[in-house]
């Protein structure tokens, strides 16, 4: 018999004892240091910009787009597992107490990196208009109720079977979000504020009507904690072997032209399956091209000058660092030791790869700081950049492959 009263409990437990262990790798090693550095770094030039503030910049719309993405995005993270499918389905009728406790803990959890964001934002908006800590206060406590809302809102939606209502959803939340934020922070009439309120509670009311002839579509949840893990351990994964990582492969036919650039040799054996797998496999493409992208809107909006450089160093360190983890994507396949190609000659074909990659990268963020109009600091950042990446593939991330094996 399930006791579904303590079910919570156990799998609480659960989780942040897989997650501690797993962290005492992470946080033992030098990322720690290096997190402390950049975030020293971040700081002063993010300092140096506020004494220095443009007055022509839409503060309030640029910090109302910040919000309004993390206030869309999130959901509730009820530790369900595979075997529930079969297990807790019967009995979700009695579950009212097992997510109820989920939603409070994942409130918690994203309130707090509501928290840190507004840490963030505050200076910035301080600066630019004037206004009180205790004004700011007020607004951080309108927002965290609307994190609240938009939980609710995701929560209510897992009752429903159609894709385009969630999708639709989504839109419609960021929007109104999006709103509410740009009305705080612009100080605009209270009354457009409580219209953004009333829609909310509106939409809210709306959707947990709809959902009381619904059930929880189990699969769906099981398959967005399955997501939530697989993000960690192949962060994990850069310092020690996780089991539990499960590979996802995605086809990407439309990038295979990328494949026939890669020489037909025996020799050239691991460039390919190297190749492949960034593209394919584990959503490296994907966190290559985010990555990409945010540090080069960063290098194109940021008035910083020589902050640009440092700017572009943290993100190509950010992703190289983070591609590691392809080096030991495939080592649990044993067929891999029948090829007849020395380590020296797959570990060059790793190196190749990676400095490739990120060079390319530093092409592109050049690129982005030449639309801003700023020649000489694409120049540098070409320069530094390229030396950074020779230095970091060839010293640093050759040495780790000794080390990780």
């Amino acid at each position: 018999m399930i006791n579904t009263k303590e079910l919570w409990k156990k799998r609480y437990s659960q989780y942040t004892t897989e997650i501690r262990r797993y962290l005492r790798y992470m946080l033992n090693d030098h990322l720690l240091i290096a997190l402390i550095f950049f975030t020293g770094g971040a700081a002063y030039y993010y300092n140096r910009w506020l004494e220095d503030l443009p007055q022509n910049v839409p503060y309030s719309f640029i910090i109302a787009i910040v919000l309004a993405f993390f206030l869309t995005r999130g959901s509730v993270q009820t530790l369900l597992k595979e075997p529930d499918l079969v297990f807790l389905l019967p009995v979700e009728k009695r579950l009212d107490d097992y997510f109820q406790k989920s939603f409070v803990w994942s409130a918690i959890f994203q309130g707090y990196i509501l928290l840190l964001l507004f840490a963030v934002i505050a200076p910035l908006y301080l600066s630019a208009t004037n206004q009180s800590f205790a004004h700011l206060s007020m607004i951080f406590v309108i927002v965290l109720m609307s994190k609240l809302w938009n939980l609710l809102m995701t929560w209510n939606l897992q009752y429903s079977h159609d894709v385009l209502s969630k999708v639709t959803d989504r839109i419609i939340r960021f929007f109104v979000n999006l709103a509410l934020c740009y009305f705080l922070f612009t100080t605009a009439s209270i009354f457009y504020t409580i219209a953004m309120i009333v829609i909310m509670l509106f939409l809210l009311t709306y959707f947990y009507k709809d959902r009381k002839q619904k059930g929880l579509k189990w699969d769906v949840l099981i398959e967005l904690e399955s997501k939530r893990m697989l993000t960690f351990y192949r962060l994990a994964n850069l310092f020690t072997d996780v089991p539990k990582l499960k590979e996802r492969v995605k086809k990407r036919k439309w990038l295979n032209w990328l494949i026939a650039l890669s020489p037909y040799s025996q020799e050239k054996t691991f460039n390919y399956l190297y190749l492949r797998t960034f593209i394919r496999s584990s959503d490296y493409f994907g966190m290559y091209i985010r990555l990409t992208i945010i540090g080069g809107i960063a290098l194109y909006f940021l008035p910083m000058d020589y902050g640009k450089i440092f700017i572009g160093l943290l993100f190509l360190y950010l992703t190289g660092y983070q591609l590691i983890t392809l080096w030991r994507h495939h080592h649990l396949k044993v067929w891999l030791d029948l090829y007849p190609i020395t380590i020296i000659k797959r570990t060059k074909s790793f190196l190749q790869l990676l400095s490739t990659i990120l060079f390319i990268q530093v092409l592109l963020f050049c690129l982005f700081i030449l639309f801003s109009g700023q020649f000489i600091f694409a120049l540098y950042l070409l320069i530094f950049g390229t030396i950074f990446t020779y230095l970091f593939v060839h010293f640093y991330v050759k040495a780790r492959l000794k080390k990780i094996g």
